[in-house]
């Protein structure tokens, strides 16, 4: 399937320069280049001084695995960014494992914020759902909102109880073209049309779920 081309107001993130150059030349597994872009890709959807992905958000990642194809692909894959030193491999207070970049300030302010080095925790994969299963809003948000967090799932599934699928896909849509990505947002919009009403569409029923959030 060809693509067709970047939409108007698409979004950007930033990307380390040295991806561009020695890195580029180093990296040597597409498995390796595919996941380096997609967790930095996560990584700049957190908010917080300092920003780091987990284990599970990784492996739970739908367009990472369908890139790779195996979990155990992605596994090897971000061990490599890690021995390469692209990534710090760390481990929560809670004993998850973690990712950040390595940068001066992460390598210097992982200790302040329940993160220590863990250089011999071995990554275990989680059981993961493939993409059929997927409803289709998740699908929406991820691709023209951000990342998925169990938070956000549980929020949209909260509001699949309440309002119309049709006005979830709605809501997201005109987030989206209003360059306001964010739930709270979307959540407003929902919240008002829920008090106003909705002109010529349904009549406000909950719609009908079949898969939770047990994909997260």
């Amino acid at each position: 399937m060809s693509f067709d081309g970047f939409p108007p107001g698409v979004r950007y993130f930033p990307i380390p320069a040295p991806i561009f150059g020695p890195l580029l030349e180093e990296i040597d597994t597409l498995g390796e280049l595919k996941t380096v872009i997609r967790v930095l890709w996560m990584i700049q959807q957190k908010k917080g001084p300092i920003k780091f992905v987990t284990q599970n958000e990784i492996l739970a990642d739908r367009t990472l695995i369908n890139a790779l194809g195996k979990t155990e692909l992605v596994i090897s894959s971000i061990q490599a960014a890690v021995s390469r030193g692209i990534f710090i491999k760390t481990q929560h207070e809670n004993g998850s494992p973690v990712y950040a970049t390595n940068s001066d300030f992460n390598r210097r302010s992982a200790g302040n914020f329940g993160i220590s080095p863990d250089d011999s925790y071995t990554l275990e994969p989680e059981p993961w759902e493939a993409a059929e299963i997927l409803p289709s809003i998740y699908s929406l948000y991820e691709q023209n909102i951000g990342i998925l967090t169990p938070i956000i799932g549980e929020q949209i599934g909260e509001a699949e109880d309440k309002y119309p699928a049709v006005w979830i896909t709605d809501a997201i849509k005109e987030s989206a073209s209003q360059n306001k990505r964010s739930w709270a947002y979307i959540s407003g919009i929902l919240e008002r049309w829920h008090r106003e009403g909705r002109e010529g569409k349904d009549d406000g029923k909950p719609s009908r779920r079949t898969s939770k959030s047990r994909y997260i």
